[in-house]
């Protein structure tokens, strides 16, 4: 099968990750693929190992964190125009299909269109939940769009599928576990940094309000105050005015010497395996990668009991959930597991028998094959029905 791939961007975050192991899973299986990219970056360095053909067309996004009308209005001129020769390069590699990587670019399926091509939606996001993202062409508008210019939808989960069912033909959703994979270094890696008397949490995401790292912080002032010694750090990068934000926090709590900032980490395994438990605070986490991540390393999760993070996690077996937005719920879990060593062990442990076999690039390329094989056999004036 021939797919065309539109990628939001270069870089090497969720949606590319996600998108890179599909695209090694589709090439063992004998596919043949192609990416139109907006920028050049280091995702193209990683297909370029695939030794999959990829494009560089300049094309916008449609849920930009500027909202001013002017700029909305410039944006969708600007995508508007780039579907015309985005439709060419479609037309010229002639796919069996064209595939959206993301919800963030919505000009993709406009050229599949131009281009006479099926269309496939991938959802890795819930959309306007974040309240500094918003469509330029607004909600309700957007998802329409997303139903209509669609052959077939994939939500990353079934958070994120209940979450367009309200706006979305149901029929048209299906939920397609992304795979993850480690390599044997990252799972067994030895622990690089020298082990405390300190109970260490670890976080690794961008830094946003919504990832939930204030709650992390209040969580680790209240185990201070409870008497138990825990440090947590911080893995990611994100607005300095955020950062700020926390580091206020942290004084205000007098924990300097408990939170640790790592910045971007291209690898944070090393960093987790130092770790004694992963804490995923995300109030909307769609996924969940380092979720898995840290699952096939056997390191215990502690997950807000929200979104994907509530799917991935069975509590009390293969992590522990709590309550999103109680600080003092998870105080409370990470205690557990600090006076409990031995349950802390045997969550890990049974976590990454649970996800080993489950998350594979082979299982992963077989679902989307399976939804394309779907759409293609579909009469071609049904396909957008």
């Amino acid at each position: 099968m021939r797919i065309c791939f539109i990628a939001h961007s270069a870089e090497m975050y969720g949606a590319e990750l996600a998108l890179l192991e599909l695209l090694q899973g589709l090439v063992n299986e004998g596919s043949s693929c192609m990416v139109l990219v907006p920028e050049n970056g280091p995702f193209l360095a990683e297909i370029d190992r695939m030794r999959v053909e990829w494009q560089i067309i300049n094309y916008p996004t449609w849920r930009p964190r500027r909202r001013k009308i002017i700029n909305r209005f410039i944006r969708t001129l600007k995508a508007s125009l780039a579907a015309i020769p985005m439709a060419q390069a479609i037309t010229r590699w002639q796919p069996d299909v064209v595939y959206t990587n993301t919800v963030v670019i919505g000009v993709g399926a406009v050229a599949a269109w131009l281009a006479r091509c099926p269309h496939v939606w991938h959802l890795h996001e819930f959309g306007h939940i974040n309240p500094e993202e918003l469509f330029d062409l607004g909600n309700h508008r957007t998802a329409r769009l997303i139903d209509s210019l669609s052959a077939g939808i994939i939500a990353n989960s079934r958070a994120v599928k209940n979450e367009y069912a309200r706006y979305i033909n149901p029929q048209k959703l299906h939920v397609i576990y992304q795979s993850v994979t480690l390599n044997e270094e990252s799972k067994y890696a030895a622990e690089p940094i020298e082990r405390k008397q300190v109970f260490r949490c670890v976080m690794v995401g961008s830094l946003q309000p919504l990832k939930g790292q204030q709650e992390a912080i209040a969580a680790l002032a209240e185990l201070a105050r409870r008497g138990f010694d825990a440090e947590l750090m911080i893995v990611g990068a994100g607005s300095s005015g955020f950062r700020q934000v926390l580091e206020n926090d942290i004084k205000r709590y007098g924990l300097e010497q408990h939170v640790v900032f790592h910045g971007y980490v291209e690898n944070p395994m090393s960093l987790i395996h130092a770790a004694d438990v992963v804490l995923m605070c995300s109030r909307f986490e769609s996924f969940g990668r380092v979720t898995v991540e840290a699952m096939l390393a056997g390191k215990p999760v502690i997950g807000a009991a929200s979104g994907g993070t509530a799917e991935l996690i069975q509590a009390g077996k293969t992590g522990l959930l709590y309550e999103s937005g109680n600080y003092n719920d998870l105080a409370g879990k990470i205690q557990y597991l600090f006076e409990n060593p031995e349950k802390k062990i045997k969550l890990g442990a049974d976590a990454r028998a649970w996800a080993t076999g489950r998350f594979t690039q082979k299982r992963y390329a077989r679902d989307v094959l399976d939804l394309l094989d779907g759409v293609l056999a579909k009469p071609a004036n049904t396909r957008h029905a």
